[in-house]
């Protein structure tokens, strides 16, 4: 899966707006996205939890940068079958393969002169990531097929919610591969960490979903039911809270003061537990998965990932 947009200087101060907040943390990660963006050409490797908003974070670096008026154009490498992901970053000449009946442009010649995103690098296989290595030491690509090299210009943002270390010791992730990617590196700081930013962050997404959901005017949010937001952990981060935010619109079905009572009725948020609370214990998890109707809506009673709880009722069958 992938994505092309040429950014303005405009959409990357409404980025800027959805992507960062007024605590402390943010405006210092601020500061830190604002040095990297103004210099190119390094490549950046941003880390953070699934959901922090690191495809916003890179677009709005694109804008930000010298390179804003040329492709942003980004691509999930765990979503890209192996056997034609070296097409889709690199091209390929007509004849390459099977099927190949003409050429065809890959991610990095239609990035060219912007930035290239290229998210959840942990995931890319062995092969993609031999020929990664070879793009950004040589800034050259060779398209599949091709018998010749052509020069690259684009910035690459790299992203992951894996440690690198942990797959270069699993065998999964080329040592080589780690310095030069993560010479720059900005961690995302997960929404837990800037809690204060979430009343403006409801409010933004508030006014990005209402229109769609019939709302001639943005809807405000009941005192007690932004406490809710802000007591919740979050596990889910900013995608988390847009889910939160869209599913309240809906169950308000139109009222402009929104309130507890608006949230979805089989997961209340008022019984989640709040931050700083130490991670469920083996009887509260096997509790909530016996009542719960479905493995999702325990994880956010338990105010765990879906991933974690699966990890965790894994390590609890082993003897």
């Amino acid at each position: 899966m992938h994505e092309s947009t040429t950014a303005s200087a405009g959409s990357s101060m409404l980025e800027a707006t959805r992507t960062f907040g007024h605590s402390l943390a943010s405006r210092r990660f601020h500061e830190r996205a604002v040095r990297f963006a103004k210099h190119a050409d390094i490549p950046l490797l941003l880390i953070g939890e699934s959901g922090s908003g690191k495809t916003q974070l890179a677009r709005w670096i694109h804008g930000a940068s010298p390179r804003t008026r040329m492709p942003f154009h980004a691509i999930s490498l765990a979503a890209l079958d192996d056997a034609l992901s070296g097409s889709e970053l690199f091209g390929h000449v007509g004849g390459a393969f099977t099927g190949a009946r003409t050429g065809r442009q890959g991610a990095f010649a239609s990035a060219r002169g912007g930035t290239l995103f290229l998210d959840e690098i942990g995931k890319a296989s062995i092969a993609v990531q031999s020929r990664l290595l070879t793009s950004i030491e040589d800034r050259m690509i060779r398209p599949i097929g091709a018998d010749r090299s052509v020069e690259t210009d684009v910035r690459l943002v790299f992203a992951t919610n894996t440690p690198l270390e942990g797959l270069v010791d699993s065998g999964s992730f080329l040592a080589d591969l780690v310095p030069r990617i993560s010479r720059f590196v900005l961690r995302v700081p997960p929404l837990r960490e800037r809690i204060e930013d979430v009343p403006a962050l409801a409010q933004q997404m508030l006014t990005r979903h209402a229109p769609r959901f019939g709302y001639g005017t943005p809807p405000c949010i009941d005192e007690t039911l932004m406490k809710a937001l802000q007591s919740h952990v979050w596990p889910g981060n900013l995608r988390e809270l847009d889910t939160v935010i869209q599913s309240i619109l809906v169950e308000a079905d139109g009222a402009q003061r929104l309130e507890v009572g608006h949230l979805q009725r089989e997961d209340p948020m008022t019984v989640l537990p709040a931050r700083g609370m130490r991670s469920p214990s083996a009887e509260r998890i096997a509790q909530v998965c016996r009542t719960s109707p479905t493995r999702e809506i325990a994880a956010r009673q338990l105010g765990v990932s879906i991933a974690t709880l699966y990890r965790r009722l894994r390590q609890l069958r082993e003897p």
